[in-house]
């Protein structure tokens, strides 16, 4: 039996402006599309969506995230259990450990929530 193809998102990413690839559209997610007929250059990996959906709620910690407009990791943790980690994000000061180290997705999750008009 083959396993589905997933993504890993990384709670670690949460801290940092390069996580998450940098902002980049993993190279996995870009295979998959490949493969199934899926126009990466019409559709945008939705990975603000796959960390508010499927990392967020796992967390140990209570993470308030901001969303930010760049070509950087657009997602990332303000606050952890009320504590402001911002200047984590640039390595200025020492990151919190956040729990679970990560998460798997389901590629076809991924590809779900990227093109909702698509039947599952």
């Amino acid at each position: 039996m083959v396993a589905e193809p997933h993504l890993t998102l990384f709670s670690s990413d949460l801290l940092s402006k390069w996580g998450f690839n940098d902002g980049d559209d993993p190279d996995d997610w870009l295979d998959y599309c490949e493969a199934h007929g899926i126009d990466y250059n019409t559709v945008d990996f939705p990975l603000v969506a796959l960390v508010r959906r499927y990392l967020l709620p796992v967390l140990d910690q209570d993470v308030t995230v901001v969303e930010i407009e760049t070509i950087h990791n657009p997602i990332r943790a303000e606050l952890v259990d009320g504590i402001d980690v911002t200047e984590a994000w640039y390595g200025r000061a020492e990151a919190p450990t956040l729990t679970p180290e990560y998460v798997d997705v389901p590629m076809s999750e991924a590809a779900a929530l990227a093109r909702p008009d698509v039947p599952r």
